[in-house]
């Protein structure tokens, strides 16, 4: 089991110190820090900081970002590298400020990204229904955007791949407890890997959602690199048109159920729409990648059940059937494929 969060105070004094045997000088909250939601696997706080002697990039609004444990400090290494790459290449990735390893402020690493202003898109979408058709071409645009940039020539396939960026958390939960069905999964998706690769792979997010998108306005900031790798541009393609049909499945009131039911297949045709007005889009590899989501979804849904991520939802807020539907879908994924 996961170690509880910290409060927004005592991460705040945390950094405070730090900062200040740093820099040399007394250093103070700009701001209470504030814990953030979103994020199934991060603890997340608004934080800001002032003192004479900080440099510029210590004083603007700021996100810290600290995993649940200590051993995830090197895939938060490679993200911040890939999320630096792509805000370097003129994308709209907030600036990672600092990596902090464990053991620097914390027992576990701290990563430290300028705070985009903003609201998600999802809740932009819910405050004004009339102009979901525009955020959704916002979103496939902005998505467009990031597979137009150049892969970073530091990335090996093997290290930086987003195949194994996704299949992380699978391992992660069987590194733990045994369970049959993702150990099946994992097996048959390690079979479909070999058809996943692609001879000019671009920059993936791995999780592009519209909860993953800050919207102010007319600017646009994304977040949240955790799953980014590189690869085939279908891998996110897959996740993003399928993520429309999840949330229609996984809300746990049913009136959410039956209302995101009705206008996912929309949202998705959409999406797509736009997103094949800017680039090409093959089906078939939409389908061959659609396993590989399923699969990391269950396991994320076994990993909150035996709270073995935080902040841990024990399953709380899904609709009890998702893991039997999550299963089914599996199996006929896998038999498409």
């Amino acid at each position: 089991m996961i170690a509880e969060p910290l409060s927004s105070d005592e991460v705040s004094a945390a950094i405070c110190r730090w900062l200040a045997a740093r820099y040399r000088s007394a250093i103070s909250p700009a701001e209470p820090a504030t814990r953030l939601t979103g994020g199934a696997d991060f603890w997340t706080y608004a934080v800001a900081f002032s003192g004479d002697a900080l440099p510029a990039e210590w004083r603007v609004p700021l996100v810290a970002r600290v995993p649940p444990t200590p051993e995830r400090f090197p895939m938060l290494e490679r993200e911040s590298r890939l999320q630096e790459w792509a805000a370097a290449h003129g994308y709209p990735a907030p600036a990672v400020i600092e990596l902090l390893p464990p053991g620097e402020v914390f027992e576990r690493p701290v990563q430290f990204v300028r705070r985009a202003p903003g609201t998600t898109m999802t809740a932009a979408m819910t405050a004004a229904p009339w102009r979901i058709g525009g955020l959704v071409d916002r979103l496939a645009g902005l998505q467009v955007q990031l597979h137009g940039r150049p892969p970073p020539p530091w990335a090996s396939e093997n290290l930086w791949s987003v195949v194994e960026r996704r299949l992380g958390l699978v391992r992660f939960v069987l590194d733990r407890l045994a369970h049959r069905e993702l150990e099946a999964g994992l097996e048959a998706v390690a079979r479909l890997a070999p058809r996943l690769e692609v001879a000019e792979p671009v920059l993936c997010h791995g999780d592009f959602h519209a909860m993953n998108v800050l919207v102010d306005g007319p600017r646009s900031a994304v977040i949240d690199w955790t799953d980014a790798g590189i690869g085939d541009a279908h891998c996110d393609i897959a996740r993003t048109s399928w993520l429309f049909e999840f949330a229609a499945v996984a809300a746990p009131r049913r009136t959410e159920r039956v209302v995101l039911k009705a206008v996912a297949p929309w949202l998705s045709r959409r999406y797509r729409r736009a997103y094949e007005k800017e680039r090409p889009v093959d089906d078939d590899r939409v389908r061959l990648w659609r396993p590989l989501h399923l699969l990391h979804a269950l396991a994320m849904t076994v990993a909150d059940e035996h709270e073995l991520v935080g902040p841990s939802r024990a399953g709380t807020d899904y609709w009890p059937g998702l893991q039997p539907w999550l299963r089914g879908e599996l199996t006929g994924a896998l038999a498409r494929a």
